[in-house]
């Protein structure tokens, strides 16, 4: 109910049939050529809590829509607005943890590929936009997400209630502010608070998901692609406070059984740790195809891959997010 998320959504121009205005937030300096080279970064939660496939897509959510050629855009998939803080501990006001997957890495060779193309003479073209989509079932409505059943269980010794996936997502609908509020700059003065809510709503989408839950569109870090857990951009608030709406700027982290047997006893479908990666080699084996994947798609620094297969040969396999 507050202003600021009107229609336009995308840097390019586009027809919205809701308010009957065709615009885009770049006409002023596209018209100018003052446009400057913008590279949008995202977390999975801005695609949740803050309806970021409006600047993809339509206004309707029926199809993808180009981006100008002075945009790039990145959506990291499975992480929340800000990574939790290790070590992580129980939410006092979520009923999952929160999500630690570290988008850091990303953003580093994103600011590069940005650096790259903006200040170097003939500048190098940064990698291309990485993002769920219309086209490829990536992109859907939060109906038609196939989240997995994930049971109460008590891995690591923690608690935990069973995952309520309830398809939750956050509608726009247009919204009249008095005839002294102009939506198409977000300015003026609003002589109708709270607004007049039209039934007309946008179509705003969410990402798809993988068997264990984590998303499949965007850019899959190295903790996405070689995964101990399920991690989201949504969470929800407990019984304390607003029981079942967003637990705000939250996602969650899930994390696999140890053992075959602990899972079965728990009943989840997801693969355990021991199921998916039978040794330290064998898990060592796997974050370095991710992380070398990552390098040859631009989406990770060489140096960063090094520290992080490093990591894993020092470590070993994960026992906390």
């Amino acid at each position: 109910m507050y202003p600021g998320a009107e229609f336009p959504f995308t840097y390019g121009s586009v027809h919205d049939p809701l308010t009957g205005r065709t615009q885009g937030l770049l006409d002023r300096c596209t018209s100018s050529n003052t446009c400057p080279k913008i590279v949008h970064a995202a977390t999975a939660l801005e695609m949740w809590e803050l309806r970021q496939s409006l600047g993809f897509t339509d206004p309707l959510g029926i199809r993808d829509l180009e981006e100008p050629a002075n945009v790039r855009s990145y959506i990291m998939a499975s992480t929340q607005h800000g990574a939790a803080q290790l070590p992580l501990r129980a939410s006092a006001f979520c009923q999952q943890q929160s999500n630690p997957n570290p988008h850091t890495w990303t953003v580093r060779a994103l600011l590069q590929g940005l650096t790259a193309w903006v200040w170097v003479r003939n500048g190098t073209e940064p990698p291309p936009s990485a993002r769920p989509t219309i086209a490829a079932g990536t992109l859907v409505a939060a109906d038609q997400v196939r989240f997995p059943p994930i049971p109460a269980n008590n891995y690591g010794g923690l608690s935990r209630p069973a995952v309520r996936y309830l398809g939750l997502h956050n509608p726009l609908h247009v919204q009249d502010y008095g005839e002294d509020y102009r939506p198409e700059d977000t300015s003026g003065i609003i002589t109708v608070n709270p607004p007049k809510v039209s039934p007309a709503r946008y179509g705003n989408l969410v990402p798809q998901v993988d068997p264990d839950g984590n998303d499949i569109g965007g850019i899959r870090n190295v903790f996405v692609e070689v995964p101990i857990g399920t991690y989201t951009g949504w969470n929800l608030f407990n019984r304390s406070f607003f029981e079942d709406g967003f637990c705000t700027l939250q996602g969650s982290f899930i994390p696999f059984a140890r053992t075959k047997a602990e899972r079965l006893a728990a009943g989840d479908s997801r693969l355990s740790i021991e199921e998916r990666y039978p040794s330290k080699e064998a898990y060592v084996a796997a974050v370095k195809v991710a992380a070398e994947e990552l390098v040859s798609r631009r989406y990770l620094l060489p140096e960063d891959a090094t520290h992080l297969i490093s990591q894993a040969e020092r470590d070993g396999i994960r026992s906390a997010p």
